[in-house]
């Protein structure tokens, strides 16, 4: 009987004292006096959702010391390979996916269009949300869910909570939940070096004020610019490479078609002296020309001029010996200064020419005629 009401005591005992939870930091961590590490994992009891939270409530306040501490240290365990940064931000997704989500853990009932903006996101943020460790506390941000479209009009959504509030109150604004994010997104394209602290002041993280998009790595600002040079490379490069390849192809081109045409003119010249090979039609350059001088100087002509020539040699002759007639009154015919003795002239016959004379002697007869005639006719 007295054991059992040893242990019925206890019980009640132990309903009296507050269960007493924390949030996550890394073995060793200085920061783990503040965030009053009792348990192995964080929950939901250490979450505020609202901005007006993390000022008036006790673990609101408690939260936001927690986090400013661990996101500030450069503390890591040599063993585990943890950092204070790693569970800082471990924390803000864990409350990020509380509050928006209800995972792991519902806190508040708060339902706003902004829970259905930022659904797309939750299989990226929930993924090994509940086995945290070294080798997995970035793994999430690789998944295809976690784009940067997304992101931003998730942010978008909770920085225009501040202006919908009506009642000054009771506000309902949640631009912290938006930095959150931002802060989440940051790290995911700008991971923060072992020893090093988180880049981005606590007290911008839990402001009011939208945080701008990751595009520059505040740590090292020159591996951002070499980075970007590095894409720049990687976009212009295939560009100019298939420009100088398309340059190329059309320089092959345009001097293949004047090779084709060249080819195509010789083929068709040839082809044209081989048609008129066998043409008898077709005559020689000159052969028309010598044709006609030919016909024009042929034996036959020769030989009438020939004839012509003598007739008037005789005729002349002829006149000559018997002198001038004239015919008196009555018709009669009388000659004057004819001689007595009229001898018969007789003419040899004329020497034909050759029958096939050669075509110099014909061009040389042919002078000689025309010559004299010319001269008879002078």
């Amino acid at each position: 009987m007295l054991s059992s009401s040893i242990w019925a005591a206890l019980f009640r005992i132990s309903q009296l004292v507050p269960v007493v939870v924390a949030l996550r930091t890394a073995p060793g961590s200085p920061c783990a006096t503040v965030c009053s590490k009792q348990s192995t994992n964080t929950t939901g009891s250490e979450i505020a959702c609202l901005d007006s939270d993390f000022s008036a409530t006790s673990k609101g306040s408690h939260f936001q010391q927690c986090i400013d501490c661990e996101l500030r240290s450069a503390y890591s365990d040599g063993s585990s390979g943890e950092t204070d940064v790693d569970w800082g931000l471990y924390n803000l997704r864990y409350a990020f996916t509380s509050c928006v989500y209800g995972y792991p853990e519902k806190v508040n009932n708060i339902s706003t269009q902004c829970t259905v903006n930022c659904q797309p996101l939750d299989t990226a943020l929930e993924f090994d949300l509940k086995t945290p460790g070294a080798n997995n506390f970035y793994a999430w941000c690789g998944t295809t869910a976690f784009a940067d479209n997304l992101i931003t009009q998730c942010e978008q959504c909770y920085n225009f909570t501040i202006t919908q509030t009506q009642d000054p109150t009771n506000s309902q604004s949640q631009v912290y939940m938006a930095n959150f994010l931002e802060a989440l997104r940051y790290n995911c394209h700008f991971r923060t070096p072992t020893g090093f602290a988180f880049p981005i002041t606590p007290t911008r993280i839990f402001s009011e004020s939208l945080l701008p998009s990751s595009t520059v790595d505040l740590i090292n600002p020159s591996s951002t610019g070499s980075s970007r040079v590095k894409l720049a490379l990687v976009i212009a490069l295939p560009i100019l490479a298939f420009v100088i390849i398309l340059c190329a192809l059309t320089i092959c081109c345009f001097f293949f078609i004047r090779w084709r045409r060249r080819v195509a003119r010789k083929h068709r010249q040839s082809s044209h002296l081989h048609a008129r090979w066998n043409d008898t039609g077709i005559s020689t350059p000159g052969h028309t020309n010598w044709a006609n001088y030919h016909e024009m100087y042929s034996l036959g002509m020769y030989q009438q001029a020939y004839v012509q020539q003598q007739q008037q040699q005789q005729q002349q002759q002829q006149q000559q010996q018997q002198g001038v007639s004239f015919a008196n009154k009555d018709g009669r015919y009388h000659d004057v200064g004819s001689s007595k003795d009229r001898t018969e002239v007789t003419e040899s016959a004329a020497a034909m020419p050759p029958q096939n004379p050669s075509p110099d002697k014909e061009k040389q007869k042919a002078r000689e005629y025309f010559g004299e005639d010319a001269k008879q006719k002078q």
